[in-house]
C-alpha cells in the first residue's frame, strides 16, 4: 500500500514536471519570437572583402604615419629637456612659496594666540590696590550713640 502511494506521488512529480516544462518552453518561444537578430537590425551591410579590408588599413597605417611626421615636427624644434627641467624648477618654486605662506600663517596665529592669552591672564589677575604710603592712616569716628538708635538702647548721657 505504501509502495503504491509513493508510485503514484513519483508519477504525479513526473506529471507535473513535464507540464512546467512544456509551459517553459511555450513561454520562451513566445518571448524570443519580438527579438530582432543582427542581420535585420543591419540589413544591407556587407561584410568586407579581403582587399577593402586591405585598403582599409593601409588608409590607416598612412593617417597614423602622418600624425607621427606631424608631432616629430613639432617636438624637433623644441628642447623637451629643458623645458621640462624649467616645469620642475616652477613646480619647486610654487611648493616653497606655498610653504612659505603656511608657515607665515601659522606664525600669525601663533602670535595673535600668544597676544590674547597674555590678555586673557591681564584680566584675570587681580588688580592692585593702592596702598597709603607713609602715615594717612584712616581714622575711622565712632558714631555718636545717640545717633545710633533713637529708641535710648544705649545708656549714658543724652541730649
Amino acid at each position: 500500500m505504501n509502495n503504491q502511494i509513493i508510485k503514484g506521488l513519483g508519477k504525479g512529480f513526473k506529471q507535473l514536471g513535464q507540464e512546467i516544462v512544456e509551459k517553459l518552453v511555450d513561454n520562451t518561444v513566445k518571448i524570443a519570437e519580438p527579438i530582432i537578430t543582427a542581420q535585420e537590425l543591419l540589413g544591407g551591410i556587407n561584410p568586407m572583402s579581403d582587399q577593402e579590408m586591405a585598403q582599409k588599413k593601409a588608409e590607416d597605417e598612412r593617417k597614423k604615419q602622418e600624425e607621427m611626421n606631424k608631432l616629430r615636427s613639432q617636438m624637433s624644434g623644441r628642447n623637451v629637456e629643458d623645458e621640462m627641467k624649467r616645469i620642475r624648477n616652477q613646480k619647486e618654486k610654487e611648493e616653497e612659496e606655498k610653504e612659505k605662506y603656511f608657515q607665515k600663517v601659522k606664525e600669525r596665529k601663533d602670535w595673535e594666540r600668544q597676544q590674547q592669552m597674555a590678555a586673557d591672564m591681564e584680566n584675570t589677575q587681580p588688580k592692585k590696590q593702592h596702598v597709603d604710603k607713609g602715615g594717612n592712616k584712616h581714622k575711622t569716628q565712632q558714631p555718636d550713640p545717640s545717633q545710633m538708635s533713637q529708641t535710648a538702647e544705649f545708656k549714658g548721657k543724652i541730649d
